[in-house]
Parts: structure tokens; C-alpha cells; sequence
């Protein structure tokens, strides 16, 4: 669709209901017009601006967005996202109500130092209102529930440290987070802030329905080290690069004399077990190529659900997309494809979404691996 205008180079689409949800939060200044138009204006301003922020943080790592403003607020989108690292992305969930608080900030020091017209007339309300909008909101928005900065703030930073390892943990603490506004919403009798609680709430209790439980073939890989004997390795561990050509079956060169070291070496030959041992380390760069080979060559849903996880992490959406168009994508497990499919819904990623949807209904899911 073409935007309706251009703020900062970034094209901006208007929904009506965005103004239609702004005059309901502000019905008790009905009776006042000018006071109505004011805050309607000022919701407007902040809104733009808080998804402004999220822009210019996209844009600070080279990816092209555009913004939405509709009856939900706002929203700003790329089709970029998959090349940020969980601390970019985690910079881009505060930069919106970020830039809020910069903007309050400025204002409230302005209006210390040069008094905005006389208390209780239009322009000191139009003050408090700025500065209820870019703090108070942008504080209800850093609360850890999904779909606010805060929720995805969160699992950015746990994701950042952890992986995808705590997914149903970082939902479970937006929906004890709900609870807890819902609770205060109705001590202090705040009907919008209920409401919007208990649909957040409900949100992430069927995004939590949604994410599958870990079982015993998901966890931390237990793998066996690479080692050499004692007194053929100097500190211990052999190098990523040894372990490479052993994959890769390097031939030996000519006329080169058997070592000690090469009878030695106790490790796995298998390209599956290494790339899973990578995986597991926090290198799921160097894992992919393994687990890519293995998965080739033996379709596991365990080697299949290794590899999965090492393109998501990776941002190798295009990999995984040639993945489940593959003969072997029948191989992969329903908790692999649900674990696709939550990232493409927080990703928009409707090409994965679409093909798993069409991979589920062409084949019976195979669960786990033969025994």
C-alpha cells in the first residue's frame, strides 16, 4: 500500500481508527473540544514519535523500515529483522520509548525554566498530558508482556544469553506481569488499564499454549569432548580447524609419516554429533555446515531440529525456507515446526508460515527419532 505521508524518510500509513481509539481515551474531555482536539494531537505526536525511534534504531543498523499508526497505537516494520543480533534487536524494542523519554524530559525542563501559559490553562494541560503519554505510556510499555517493548526487550536479552532455551519462562513472567496490572487496574478502579491487561494477558497465555515443552531430545546437548592423551596435546582441546578436516575426510599428503597424535585422537567422526557439540558451545555459525552435511545424509528429526535451531540463530531464514520446501523436511519433528513457526510470527516471516502450514497438511509429523 502507498503511505499517506513521509516522516524522516520513512513512509507512514494512517489508519481512521487510530483517531477513533484517541478521542475514546480521551472521552472525559468531551465536554471540552478544544482540550479534546489538544490531547487527540498530542496522542498523535507521541505515538509518531515513539515508532520514529523504533525506525531511526532500524535504520542505525541498516535496515529499511516503515510505520503503522492504528487503533493498537503503532507499529514499525522491516523486512531486515532477520540480520539483527538479539542485542540489536533489544536496542530497537527501547529506542521507542526511548525517545519518549528524551522528548518528556526536554519538556518538563522547558516548562521548569520558562512557564507554558497559566496553571490549569490549555497549554500547561497540554504539558502534563505530553509528558503523561511519553513516560507514563512508555513506562506501562516496558512492562515484560508480549507484544509491548518490554516483552520483546526481555526476550531479546534472555535470548541474547540463553538462546531460544527459555521461551515458555519469558511467557509465563508476562502473564504473572498481567496479572499484577490487572490486580492494581482494579484497586484503583482504571477500567482501560484492565481491559488492556487482560487481553495481554490472554495473548501471551495462548502464545504460551502454542510453545512446545522441551523434551529430553531438545535440551543442552551432553557430548562428548574432544581430547588428545596428555602428552600428545599441549592444552587440551583440539582446534576447530583440525576438527574440520577430520569432518571433511582431509586425505593425508603424500608421502606425509603416521603421528602419534593421529592415533590419538579420540573424538566423533559423525558431522551430527559435532554440529550439535558447536550448537551447544554458542557457535552456530561453524555448526550449520555440519548439521546441513548430517541431516543430508541421515534426516533425523534430533539432526533436524539441531539444524533449525543453528539457522535461527544465524538469521539464515533463507536456508531454512529451501529447508521446508526439501525432500527431508517430511523428517522434522512438530515441536521443530512449531518452534518455526513462533519465530515467523514474530519475525512476519509469512513464506515460513506458509510452507509449514502446507508441510502439515502433506504428511504425517514424525516425532522422534527411530530407537
Amino acid at each position: 500500500m502507498r503511505p499517506h505521508f513521509h516522516v524522516a524518510g520513512f513512509p507512514v500509513r494512517l489508519h481512521p481508527l487510530f483517531f477513533v481509539v484517541s478521542l475514546m481515551t480521551g472521552w472525559t474531555l468531551i465536554s471540552e473540544p478544544a482540550r479534546l482536539a489538544l490531547w487527540v494531537g498530542i496522542v498523535f505526536v507521541s505515538v509518531l514519535l515513539h515508532e520514529l525511534g523504533h525506525a531511526l534504531a532500524f535504520r542505525r543498523y541498516g535496515c529499511r523500515a516503515r510505520i503503522e499508526l492504528h487503533g493498537m497505537g503503532g507499529t514499525t516494520q522491516t523486512h531486515d529483522a532477520a540480520h539483527l543480533t538479539h542485542q540489536q534487536s533489544a536496542f530497537v524494542s527501547f529506542a521507542g520509548p526511548g525517545i519518549g523519554f528524551l522528548a518528556g524530559g526536554l519538556i518538563w525542563g522547558m516548562s521548569q525554566l520558562v512557564p507554558l501559559g497559566e496553571p490549569g490553562g490549555l497549554a500547561d494541560q497540554g504539558v502534563r498530558q505530553f509528558l503523561w503519554v511519553n513516560i507514563g505510556w512508555g513506562l506501562f510499555n516496558l512492562l515484560p508482556m508480549q507484544p509491548l517493548d518490554g516483552g520483546h526487550l526481555l526476550a531479546d536479552l534472555v535470548r541474547a544469553r540463553s538462546g531460544y532455551r527459555h521461551e515458555r519462562a519469558v511467557l509465563g513472567v508476562g502473564i504473572a506481569t498481567a496479572v499484577v496490572v490487572l490486580g492494581l487496574a482494579i484497586w484503583s478502579k482504571q477500567l482501560w488499564m484492565g481491559m488492556l491487561a487482560m487481553v495481554l494477558g490472554v495473548m501471551n497465555l495462548e502464545q504460551l499454549r502454542r510453545t512446545p515443552k522441551r523434551r529430553p531430545a531438545e535440551r543442552r546437548f551432553a557430548l562428548p569432548r574432544l581430547v588428545r592423551k596428555p602428552q600428545a596435546a599441549p592444552a587440551g582441546a583440539i582446534s576447530i580447524d583440525q576438527l574440520m578436516e577430520e569432518l571433511r575426510g582431509t586425505p593425508r599428503p603424500p608421502g606425509a609419516a603416521d603421528t602419534d597424535d593421529d592415533d590419538d585422537l579420540e573424538g566423533p567422526h559423525d558431522p551430527a554429533l559435532v554440529g550439535e557439540m558447536l550448537l551447544d558451545n554458542g557457535l552456530p555459525e561453524l555448526a550449520v555446515g555440519s548439521l546441513q552435511s548430517a541431516f543430508t545424509q541421515a534426516p533425523l528429526p534430533r539432526t533436524g531440529h539441531a539444524l533449525v535451531l543453528a539457522l535461527l540463530h544465524t538469521g539464515r531464514l533463507q536456508e531454512l525456507a529451501s529447508l521446508l520446501d526439501s525432500s527431508h523436511a517430511r523428517q522434522l519433528s512438530e515441536d521443530t515446526l512449531a518452534l518455526i513457526s513462533e519465530h515467523a510470527g514474530t519475525a512476519s516471516e509469512a513464506t515460513l508460515t506458509e510452507r509449514i502450514t502446507a508441510l502439515r497438511h502433506g504428511r504425517t509429523p514424525a516425532t522422534d527419532e527411530p530407537r
